[in-house]
């Protein structure tokens, strides 16, 4: 099932960091990012037992992997100036015929196979 991600603030805060406010799945999130092998990568922030906004371990961290995952692609197809598609709940409204056709509009492959569902489908629209 796919993670729904609205994207309320994206401010550059330098020459290489950037820092993101939005909801993940209906709760609020920040995300900053840190240089990692000479590319910005997002991580979100989490209020630390000390009461410090910082970025947990996995363990700590109240967020789950594909969460974090999927906020930071979110955020990156932001940072690169790619044009995002709709959103997972718009496309979740559409029929799987209508789903069909946006991936063949797409050029995609692999949308009339055996076993596809809707959610297969708009996993591949959002992966596009």
């Amino acid at each position: 099932m796919a993670i729904s991600i609205e994207v309320l603030s994206f401010t550059q805060t330098g020459e290489n960091s950037f820092s993101a406010h939005g909801n993940c799945e209906g709760e609020a999130f920040i995300a900053n990012t840190i240089i990692y092998k000479g590319e910005p990568i997002f991580k979100v922030q989490e209020v630390h037992e000390d009461g410090e906004l910082r970025h947990l371990r996995m363990k700590d961290s109240s967020w789950t992997r594909g969460q974090r995952i999927a906020i930071a692609a979110r955020l990156k197809a932001i940072r690169l100036g790619k044009v995002e598609g709709p959103t997972e709940l718009e496309l979740a409204e559409l029929t799987a015929k209508e789903l069909r056709a946006k991936c063949k509009e797409a050029g995609l492959s692999g949308y009339h196979a055996r076993g596809v569902r809707k959610v297969d489908l708009v996993a591949m629209l959002q992966a596009a």
